[in-house]
């Protein structure tokens, strides 16, 4: 049953933290415009 979850949670994983650093990278490299 652990094997089932962590196969299926895995990937949800991986894509929320490269999803989280591509916002922290691309709001940092970005010039404030406020």
């Amino acid at each position: 049953l652990m094997h089932l979850v962590w196969k299926n949670f895995l990937p949800l994983t991986l894509a929320l933290v490269i999803w989280h650093l591509a916002l922290t990278i691309g709001f940092a490299g970005l010039p404030p415009q406020l």
